[in-house]
């Protein structure tokens, strides 16, 4: 299956939970990947500890998307301070606002403040992310530095993909 086939039936499997009504993945579960509520302060975080966010777009009831989170994410997101990664998670559609796009949008700004994605949508629509699952490696400055993994097909080659574009992401930002 390639990618397109795999991002089309991510889809539908989504769509098709929606229309059937079923619940989603709750999303605080145990060992489940943060959700951060200011995107702001993860990247000021990054800035001052040097790591890579390794950031999971999904969409709830996404069967690929909770394979991701499962077989590849929740043990890099156990041992993350010591690999010097942050692993989060975003989800497509949330446009709740993070917790200080409120403060940007009524304070005094800077030219950077006007373009800061203001919500979870918002900074998926702004790295032009369409498809779930889709895992981006952003470096401090808010850039991807790594090529993204869009879709999932099989656990055998996507820990391997996942370990190479971490390292590239360390080795652009001068990480170790």
């Amino acid at each position: 299956m390639n990618a397109l086939q795999l991002a089309a039936a991510s889809l539908v499997a989504a769509v098709v939970s929606m229309h059937a009504g079923a619940q989603s993945v709750p999303a605080r579960a145990p060992e489940s990947i943060e959700r951060p509520a200011s995107h702001d302060a993860l990247l000021r975080e990054a800035v001052r500890d040097g790591t890579v966010i390794v950031a999971l777009f999904s969409l709830p009831g996404c069967p690929y998307c909770e394979a991701v989170r499962r077989e590849q994410l929740r043990h890099l997101a156990r041992g993350q301070s010591a690999q010097r990664l942050r692993v989060v998670e975003y989800e497509l559609g949330d446009r709740t606002p993070f917790a200080d796009a409120a403060a940007r949008a009524h304070g005094p700004g800077n030219a950077a403040d006007a373009v800061a994605p203001r919500s979870p949508a918002a900074l998926a629509a702004s790295l032009d992310i369409r498809v779930a699952p889709t895992v981006a490696f952003i470096g401090p400055d808010g850039k991807e530095v790594a090529e993204r993994l869009v879709g999932y097909s099989s656990p055998d080659f996507y820990g391997a993909y996942l370990e190479q574009r971490i390292a590239q992401a360390r080795s652009r930002i001068g990480a170790r």
